[in-house]
Formats: structure tokens, C-alpha cells, sequence
């Protein structure tokens, strides 16, 4: 459909042993009709083991904020447009493009307990305003927090089950879901958005190898608002390294002696 909403984000996060933690960096772009924003950001997290397989984990990521609106992509009720005429007949709607830029900071903690783990990040913790000639624009505080659990049924099935809550100043959004995996290879699972029941999702993943994970989600929407919104679509690839980095070289040892 022309000029339905789209979304694009990538992230790139090495663990580094030197420093008990681990460095990234994320790019999201948004586009919604006429407004586009884009995010660039650098992170570091550091990690504190508590007992095997668990540790706590706080971070802070800080970049910067593009915000762009496209004059020509805007209608007015009154305008003048076809033709090779692009007049808005208003005065506040310009016919140019325009737009701005700021700074975030966004902070988390994050703990992984066995088969346990609970995070709270807070978007937009510190933020500048933006000024867009007459308009003031300023990214508004978003929190997120999240909980799941693990079940392991036998030596290749696992049960993945958990909780997401978001809010603002001025909505409160939940989610529940629930993965299922096999094998560690082929994974399914369903979703519930919406404290009132917003929309209902699937989603399906495969591991092709050690390192590359693909996985494709869809989610309908099931109030009034489907006869504007109906579904999206989000595809995720996932490349895992495996390979701690900044551990040190090892030994020059033979840790496969040959036999003649």
C-alpha cells in the first residue's frame, strides 16, 4: 500500500572481556507519512556475574535525533495540488522540507537468573528539544519493562513464556508471548498486544547454523481501527558471533596431536 508506515532498525554489539561488558551501536528510521526520524546511537553495558549462569547487567546508550518532515508530502483540506500545483493555503503547513536534530540518552538494567530475566529501560531519559523554525519539538519519555521465563521439556523442546509492558505519559500498552523451540533449530509462537485486546500475532523462526537466525512475525489487528491498520510485517535476521572478544590469545598448544 503507498505510503503505509515502515520501519527499518539494525544493531551491532560485541561483548568485550577486557572491560566485563560489552560495547554496540544502533541505527532506527521511521517513516509516517510526511515525518521521518532517524536515531543513531553508541552503547556500553557492563556485566557483574552473581553464580553460574546468572548476572546483572546496567547500560546507557547516548546519540543523536533526526527529525525531518517533508513540506510536499502534506495536504491541506483548502489546498491546491495537481497540475504541477503544490499550494497548502496554510499559512503554519510549509511546502519545503525542514526539519531538525538533538541529543538522547537512553539507561537500562537488565538481569538473567538460570532460567529467569527481568529488564526496565527508560527511552529518552535525558533529551534536548528540537527547534523546527516556529515549532518546538521534545522526544517524549518512554518506558519499557520486561519479563520471562524458560521451560525446558526434556533434551529438545523449550517453552519460552513472557510479559512486556510500555508506557508514556500517556498510554499504558502490555504484551504477552509465548515461543516455542525445538531442537534449538525451528521455533513458533504467538502473541497477545493490547491491555483490551489490540491485535494478535505469530511468529515462526529457524537457526540455519551456529551463527545466522531468521525469523518472521505477523500481527493482525483485531479493533475498529483494522479498517485503517490491518497487519504488519516484521522480518529479523540475527548474526551471532560466538566468539568472545578482547579474552586474550591462546596458548600455543597442539590440542589435536597428529599420529604418524
Amino acid at each position: 500500500m503507498a505510503g503505509a508506515p515502515s520501519s527499518q532498525y539494525g544493531m551491532v554489539d560485541l561483548p568485550l572481556g577486557a572491560i566485563s561488558g560489552g560495547v554496540g551501536v544502533s541505527f532506527q528510521q521511521s517513516l509516517l507519512g510526511a515525518h521521518k526520524v532517524q536515531r543513531l546511537k553508541l552503547g556500553y553495558s557492563y556485566h557483574k556475574t552473581i553464580a553460574e549462569n546468572s548476572f546483572v547487567a546496567v547500560g546507557a546508550t547516548g546519540g543523536m535525533l533526526l527529525v525531518n518532515y517533508d513540506g510536499t508530502k502534506l495536504r491541506a483540506p483548502e489546498g491546491e495540488y495537481g497540475g504541477g500545483q503544490l499550494n497548502h493555503r496554510d499559512a503554519l503547513l510549509s511546502e519545503a522540507s525542514f526539519g531538525g536534530n538533538t541529543y538522547t540518552i537512553d539507561v537500562g538494567v537488565y538481569s538473567h537468573l538460570h532460567n529467569f530475566r527481568v529488564g526496565v529501560s527508560v527511552i529518552n531519559a535525558l533529551a534536548g528539544k528540537i527547534q523546527i523554525d516556529q515549532l518546538s519539538y521534545l522526544p517524549e519519555r518512554h518506558v519499557f519493562g520486561h519479563v520471562d521465563y524458560l521451560f525446558e521439556l526434556g533434551n529438545f523442546i523449550q517453552i519460552k513464556s513472557g510479559v512486556q509492558v510500555y508506557a508514556n505519559k500517556s498510554i499504558v500498552q502490555g504484551q504477552a508471548m509465548i515461543l516455542g523451540t525445538w531442537n534449538e533449530v525451528y521455533s513458533f509462537g504467538a502473541s497477545l498486544r493490547g491491555i483490551s485486546k489490540e491485535s494478535i500475532g505469530g511468529i515462526a523462526g529457524i537457526r540455519l547454523n551456529d551463527h545466522f537466525q531468521l525469523f518472521y512475525s505477523y500481527e493482525y489487528n483485531i479493533l475498529p481501527l483494522r479498517t485503517v491498520f490491518d497487519s504488519s510485517h516484521e522480518v529479523a535476521i540475527i548474526y551471532a558471533l560466538n566468539k568472545q572478544i578482547g579474552s586474550g590469545r591462546l596458548p600455543k598448544v597442539i590440542y589435536n596431536p597428529r599420529y604418524f
